[in-house]
């Protein structure tokens, strides 16, 4: 009896320590939310998924000066004279009557509708900052001083402003055949454009004669990755011409062009 007792004790113990160990994890893990100088608390606490912060829809739909309805899993928000618009699991977002890609969508916790912070915030017309050393999200503004509507951006991928294009395989000026894959790196959901031209060499290389042309269109996944397939006619001594273009979701084009011999 003495020997079960003392396991029940042991066993009880180990489980508060564990439950003390997960509670002080999940502190130091917590995100806070500051809208306008005052500290954000939700029913639901703020959910960081896949390098984003979700955060129950009215908490900061309201709070940001505009009124939500959600019904049918469609939520949509007016306030600032703005207009948004998000579909739960779907990644395409209106702002404005302009289509918008995320690379994260909105999901369901039990009752709770989650959104992801910037990119609502953002388009509210709001300043979103990020403090890692705190875990903080600060938003600033009631969208009298709207910044750009752009999707959320991966940490690491740099001023969402802009547009990259960039981490091209093959690398230029090497020997391509008539058949190869490109790819390369932009902005998460980023529409790249793709045209080819191969052309051989005639009158002794005095002029370059077209033989091929390819076009194909492609999206960056929610790393920013692309890859198309190229299939020219091309002859030995020739060369690839390609031109890309990728034009983020929000709107921002950036072309290179590269050369390849045959």
């Amino acid at each position: 009896m003495i020997i079960a007792k003392r396991l029940a004790a042991t066993a009880l113990a180990a489980t508060l320590l564990a439950n003390a160990l997960a509670a002080t994890a999940g502190a130091q893990s917590a995100v806070n939310v500051v809208v306008n100088g005052a500290t954000v608390s939700f029913d639901q606490p703020p959910i960081e998924r896949a390098g984003r912060v979700f955060v129950p829809l009215r908490g900061v739909f309201e709070r940001l000066g505009a009124s939500v309805v959600f019904a049918n899993n469609d939520i949509n928000a007016q306030g600032n004279g703005r207009s948004v618009h998000l579909h739960i699991g779907s990644t395409t977002a209106t702002v404005n009557g302009q289509t918008l890609a995320m690379d994260v969508a909105p999901f369901l916790v039990g009752a709770r509708t989650l959104v992801p912070l910037r990119f609502v915030a953002q388009a509210l017309g709001a300043a979103v900052n990020w403090n890692q050393s705190n875990n903080t999200v600060y938003i600033n503004g009631n969208g009298s001083n709207a910044p750009p509507v752009y999707a959320t951006p991966i940490p690491g991928q740099g001023n969402p402003a802009t547009n990259v294009l960039n981490r091209l395989s093959p690398a230029a000026n090497s020997q391509v055949g008539g058949t190869f894959t490109l790819s390369g790196h932009t902005r998460p959901g980023s529409t790249v454009h793709v045209v080819a031209q191969s052309t051989s060499a005639a009158l002794g290389g005095i002029f370059q004669v077209p033989r091929g042309n390819y076009a194909i269109d492609t999206t960056a996944d929610g790393n920013g990755n692309f890859s198309v397939p190229i299939s020219l006619n091309v002859v030995s001594g020739g060369s690839v011409r390609i031109q890309l273009t990728s034009t983020s979701p929000n709107g921002v084009t950036i072309t290179r062009t590269i050369a390849y011999s045959t």
